[in-house]
């Protein structure tokens, strides 16, 4: 995602928008499935907290503030729903409280926003390191993804060794970020 979008998106520039919502889409489904069990509440939520974003882009003016308002929109949306369903008294009490809680907040606006940067990281690998890591995070083992991708487990191994180190000089700014989860 490039630096200024958010000053493109404040201009009003649709494919400046897309860029973002392709990125921060998914994020705030699986965001929101952490409050919501239903996946089309979920796509909900998240269209409905960008579209929120597009009508008040004139307002912010970073993207701190942006991520910011989109994760606190989506999470006041999914307790809403949650308030309003017919669910039992029993689950309100047990589940309502941690789910509100600053720190389960906090702890999932921290996991999405590693997960886009690792995304991110890994995207911008050659086509065959990429299939590998992500082979690898599916959790294949080296055998595994020799054979799925007809290669031999030596090659496998050493470009494992090469994208680990290339990720490692790409996220190497957000150590500490990635040492606490």
């Amino acid at each position: 995602m490039k630096q200024n979008i958010v000053s493109d998106i404040k201009r009003g520039s649709l494919p400046a928008f897309k860029e973002f919502f392709d990125d921060y889409y998914i994020m705030l489904c699986v965001f929101a499935a952490r409050y919501l069990k239903d996946d089309e509440q979920c796509k909900d939520v998240a269209q409905e907290a960008l579209a929120g974003y597009w009508e008040r882009r004139e307002d912010f003016d970073d993207i701190y503030k942006v991520k910011g308002y989109l994760y606190t929109v989506t999470r006041n949306s999914c307790l809403n729903i949650l308030r309003h369903a017919k669910v039992s008294q029993d689950y309100q009490k047990n589940y309502e409280d941690e789910l509100e809680s600053e720190s389960a907040f906090e702890d999932h606006v921290i996991e999405q926003e590693t997960y886009l940067l690792v995304q991110n990281a890994v995207d911008k690998l050659p086509p065959q390191m990429r299939r590998i890591i992500r082979y690898s995070l599916e959790g294949l083992n080296n055998p595994q993804i020799a054979k799925e991708m007809g290669i031999g487990e030596g090659t496998v191994k050493s470009l494992k060794q090469t994208a680990y180190r290339k990720l490692k000089d790409q996220l190497k700014e957000y150590f500490y970020l990635l040492l606490f989860l």
